[in-house]
């Protein structure tokens, strides 16, 4: 039964996304964050999600280009500039790579897989910024961070009722702590700050009950990064809050939740936060930086080459080769400086946007000041996260950039509106 249900999902929602293409974005951004096939695996044999809603979104979108329904105004900015120029030298690192070709046994990523993923996560990236180009559209896009937010937090918090859970908590199939916990990261605050536009008070709360579950499935995770961007979005969130009063009540809460249930995992790990240099795995970071450092020197231009980290680190380290666990590190290392920057200039061009664009709503229209403030947040607490994890990769990261371009676009139109 669930197969069929999947199935006639992809037919519908494939028919849909010919005729609106911005709803296939949605709905593949949705795919993309709650990863059902992740989840319910069984269901999904014989079903490519995102082949399914890829090739209709595409076809949707050449007919609305041909039609005359598409504006390419909202790709005229820095940001968009920031990730074409990320996205070029991830291509010509691919192809000029000193390393790519190289198969010893610390490669921990195929180029050619990783490559396929990232032309599709940039592709998706720039069609979403010049589909959702209107308000409406916009709450629309925001469904699959809250849904896939909603529903996650109940699975991480299943497993550990059900008794399923030993050690870390992954994320289903599989997926990496670090990761699990950074989505978590990213989403609470959307929980949050959308929670505020709910009018009757008994909904918004709620709503707002999810929050402390979100926590615990962070501390399930043991993740440090995920719990040291918890602890940033908080206390961000406590200083910009609409209301100060329930902004400050999170810290006291948070301190209490975590004391109760953060567990002896999460708690163990959390102690070597402080202890930086001394900690093993934060030694291994601080190695691992020090050879990303030589290889940005050795290659500059191009890097070392798309996913050839691995194989490239015995070259520049006697240590232990492994990833970077920074993303700056990694994306300079891998496909040069220029990559690097272009990763910078997108966090910070997007803050600025975000904390601008909050300023200006914040008396003309609550509903975009608290999507603006949510996702500042949110990038808040990816960046931290990032310092100490390679997140180049992460999908919803690139989710919460189509948002911040979809303010530099609705900005700029606003002001020509007067």
């Amino acid at each position: 039964m669930g197969h069929i249900f999947w199935i006639l999902f992809f037919i519908f929602f494939g028919f849909i996304s010919i005729i609106y293409p911005w709803i296939g974005v949605v709905t593949s951004y949705f795919v993309s964050l709650l990863r059902p096939h992740k989840i319910w695996w069984w269901h999904f044999y014989g079903i490519r999600p995102f082949f399914s809603l890829a090739v209709p979104t595409v076809i949707g979108f050449i007919i609305y280009v041909l039609r005359g329904k598409v504006s390419f105004a909202p790709l005229k900015n820095l940001l968009v500039a920031a990730f074409s120029i990320w996205f070029l030298f991830v291509f010509l690192s691919y192809v000029w790579g000193p390393y790519v070709n190289v198969n010893n046994e610390y490669r921990f990523w195929d180029a050619f897989s990783t490559f396929d993923l990232e032309w599709k996560i940039f592709l998706y990236f720039f069609l979403a910024c010049l589909l959702i180009d209107s308000r409406d559209k916009l709450k629309f896009f925001l469904l699959p961070i809250i849904l896939s937010s909603i529903y996650l937090i109940y699975w991480a918090n299943h497993r550990y009722l059900s008794g399923y859970l030993h050690g870390r908590l992954k994320g289903p199939m599989g997926t990496d702590e670090n990761f699990f916990a950074m989505f978590f990261v990213i989403s609470l605050p959307f929980l949050y700050y959308i929670g505020w536009y709910f009018k009757s008070k008994l909904l918004r709360y709620l709503f707002w009950l999810f929050i402390p579950f979100g926590w615990h499935a962070v501390f399930l995770t043991g993740s440090r990064g995920g719990l040291l961007g918890l602890v940033v979005t908080i206390l961000f969130v406590a200083f910009r809050s609409p209301k100060k009063i329930f902004g400050f009540l999170l810290i006291p809460i948070f301190i209490l939740a975590y004391q109760w249930q953060a567990g002896s995992i999460m708690k163990e790990r959390a102690q070597t936060i402080s202890e930086y240099g001394q900690e093993s795995s934060a030694q291994t970071r601080l190695q691992a930086w020090k050879a990303a450092i030589k290889m940005i020197k050795a290659y500059p231009i191009f890097g070392v080459g798309l996913a050839s980290f691995g194989p490239a680190f015995p070259d520049f380290s006697d240590k232990k080769p492994r990833q970077a666990h920074n993303t700056f590190f990694q994306l300079a290392a891998e496909s040069g400086i220029f990559a690097g920057i272009s990763y910078l200039i997108t966090i910070f061009y997007s803050l600025v946007l975000l904390n601008r664009s909050s300023k200006l709503y914040r008396n003309r229209d609550q509903f975009l000041y608290l999507v603006s403030e949510a996702t500042l947040t949110s990038l808040v607490g990816f960046f931290v996260c990032s310092m100490f994890l390679s997140l180049q990769l992460f999908e919803g990261f690139f989710y919460l950039c189509v948002i911040a371009n979809f303010f530099a676009y609705y900005n700029k139109m606003s002001q020509a509106l007067g």
